[in-house]
């Protein structure tokens, strides 16, 4: 006789509740959150603002549904099947999609583009692995010249090989002498230009020449995306690079996503195909319609709105000069930046806050920035682009600098809940709508 095995009941463990009040308290920690933002003139040089117009296909009625594939795979109103999966057609979409390619391939020079990586990561995780093979050597910035953190342990974590391209502290880029003498030695798949303080336009089209044409060169523009489109800083893509990529919310004023442009059509089929089959499915509808409304309002202001982020900086940089601080430039460089970002020196001493310190008592005022290391010292990162988006000039730019003075040095209770923070509250309030986008125009009839 055989004896079926006991199965155990399964031991059911009570389910905490809290009570709906709970959920209200917490709730009402976000909104408390938001009316700190509300009061708040933004810096920081990894983040800016969506438009209403932008925001409102971010959260529409489509956001929570699947967009599957790009809009040269879909047909219209028949449902998309791909992979044995069928998907509903949003025709509408496609069209929006269309004209958000084809002025995105206008302002970045590009053959191809494609808006559906999750974020500036993602896209660089797709570019290692759909375009490089296991094994091969990736050449980048260091972290302590401006290059991303994550570069090298992505690199590592995807079995490539990592390496740094030599540094001129003195001119603040590439050193093309010790480069070309390296790349002799050590040729590698691909040159990966990930800089994060971005002063100074990179060498690419030095780059180009001692590569060659059997690397790949690739520029992270997560930074400067929205100065190249304007054409205010540099043309990856014109002076040699094959793929310009990033995330698209610093310069570039979309929502928390990413894009992979390139300048061979060819190569950015296959790149899209491939990705869509093993890394993306859907893509984040809601962020990816954001960005293409966001794309159509560059279409039209990226040149403006990249002319007024550059002279906001100089702007900033000489009331900045004017209140005392320090700012941080390369020696051999023309000047602090040719960008939308500058580096503030913040060096302890006494009765002086520095570093992380400086950082966090403006920010406790209301002036949102971040610092990071550079070059071995602890410097804060400022950036203009949001303070240009919520359409502050050259006058705000020395109210700014005053501000930050004051909150530098004054004690902790007149310099964060006291005087300043309310006088920081007060510009944030008069700047609360959106410059260079679509809040005021009527958009019937502009996509087809």
């Amino acid at each position: 006789m055989t004896t079926s095995p006991t199965v155990a009941d399964p031991v059911l463990h009570p389910r905490p509740t809290r009570p709906h009040e709970h959920v209200t308290e917490l709730l009402g920690g976000i909104r408390a959150d938001e009316d700190r933002i509300a009061a708040t003139v933004n810096l920081a040089a990894f983040e800016n603002v969506l438009s209403r117009t932008a925001t409102a296909a971010l959260h529409g009625q489509l956001a929570n549904r699947y967009l599957i594939g790009y809009e040269r795979e879909r047909r219209g109103l028949d449902p998309l099947l791909r992979s044995g999966l069928l998907t509903a057609a949003y025709p509408g979409v496609d069209r929006l999609e269309r004209e958000a390619v084809r002025t995105a391939r206008a302002l970045l020079g590009a053959a191809w583009v494609d808006f559906r990586p999750l974020s500036g990561l993602h896209a660089t995780m797709s570019v290692f692995a759909l375009l490089t093979a296991p094994g091969a050597l990736v050449y980048s910035i260091a972290p302590e010249n401006g290059g991303h953190f994550a570069t090298r342990p992505l690199l590592e974590s995807m079995g490539r090989r990592s390496a740094y391209l030599p540094w001129s502290v003195e001119a603040g880029t590439v050193d093309m002498a010790g480069f070309t003498a390296l790349w002799r030695r050590e040729p590698g798949a691909m040159v990966f230009l990930d800089h994060g303080v971005p002063l100074v336009p990179l060498p690419v089209r030095a780059l180009r020449a001692a590569v060659g044409g059997g690397a790949l060169l690739v520029y992270d523009a997560s930074h400067t995306l929205g100065l190249v489109a304007g054409g205010a800083f540099q043309d990856p893509l014109g002076e040699g690079c094959d793929i310009v990529q990033g995330n698209t919310h610093k310069s570039f004023p979309g929502a928390h996503k990413g894009l992979v442009a390139f300048a061979d059509a060819d190569t950015g089929r296959d790149f899209s195909d491939r990705m869509g089959q093993a890394l993306i499915s859907s893509q984040q509808t809601g962020p990816t319609l954001a960005n293409y409304v966001t794309t159509l309002e560059m279409g039209v202001h990226a040149a403006a709105y990249a002319r007024q982020m550059l002279s906001n900086r100089e702007a900033l940089a000489t009331a900045l000069r004017e209140e005392g601080f320090t700012l941080f430039r390369p020696p051999a460089a023309a000047g602090e930046s040719q960008s939308h970002v500058l580096l503030l020196e913040a060096p302890e001493g006494p009765h002086r806050l520095g570093g992380y310190a400086l950082a966090g008592r403006l920010v406790q005022a209301g002036l949102a920035l971040n610092a990071r290391p550079v070059e071995g010292r602890v410097m804060l990162r400022l950036g203009v682009q949001e303070v240009t988006r919520r359409g502050m000039r050259e006058a705000e730019m020395a109210h700014v600098a005053e501000l930050m003075a004051r909150a530098a040095h004054t004690g902790p209770e007149e310099g964060t809940a006291g005087g300043v923070a309310a006088r920081v509250a007060a510009l944030a309030g008069s700047f609360c709508s959106v410059a260079y986008g679509f809040d005021d125009t009527d958009m019937r009839g502009m996509t087809r």
